[in-house]
């Protein structure tokens, strides 16, 4: 017998593939892949949570998932309105991994993270639909900085961090990235937020 997150998710994937199929909504097309990107262990990416699903003629959407020191992954957050948000503030605790995913926006959500001991990971970038992950989990490493971007959209980020809070946030426009976080100072990062106009 499967577990019950794995059932839950089979029949959500399933759901919404058939929902998404007629063109109702728009669903992470890799949901379902049992493979955990780079830096993401198995553990984590199994128990990561599920991504809600679109209209297909909703506005562009990010959606974030932090992986937070002595708590795993938390729910995901959307810009619905607002800016996707992913961490904590005021409990001291490092910002690990960001899941990411994108839907309506017609081109590639790009980020990066730099973390303690791996420096900057490489940029990673995926189309709509497609979640991917910057960071780390299962080795204890505290974000320090990240780059947020996308191929044909602007998009705003900032940061919250140890001794510092809220970082200014910023935009850039399409095919650029933009850091907030430290890097250099040894300084976790404890929150990350981004919107995609």
């Amino acid at each position: 017998m499967q577990p019950k997150t794995t059932l839950v998710r089979r029949v959500a994937i399933y759901l919404t593939t058939v929902l998404a199929f007629a063109g109702v909504l728009v669903a992470p097309a890799n949901a379902d892949t049992e493979k955990p990107p780079p830096g993401i262990s198995a553990e984590a990416w199994r128990t990561r949570p599920t991504f809600p699903v679109f209209a297909a003629d909703a506005g562009p959407i990010v959606c974030f998932t932090g992986h937070i020191q002595d708590y795993g992954w938390q729910a995901v957050d959307c810009n619905d309105g607002d800016w996707a948000w992913a961490g904590t503030t005021g409990q001291f605790r490092r910002l690990e991994a960001i899941l990411i995913v994108g839907a309506n926006t017609g081109g590639a959500t790009c980020a990066e993270a730099h973390g303690q001991d791996y420096g900057w990971q490489g940029l990673r970038c995926e189309y709509d639909g497609r979640e991917f992950a910057i960071g780390t989990t299962g080795q204890f490493l505290r974000m320090e900085a990240f780059r947020f971007g996308h191929t044909t959209r602007t998009t705003c980020n900032r940061a919250h961090g140890q001794d510092y809070g809220w970082g200014v946030s910023g935009c850039v426009g399409p095919g650029q990235t933009r850091m907030a976080g430290t890097t250099g100072q040894s300084l976790r990062l404890e929150a990350a937020t981004a919107t995609i106009l």
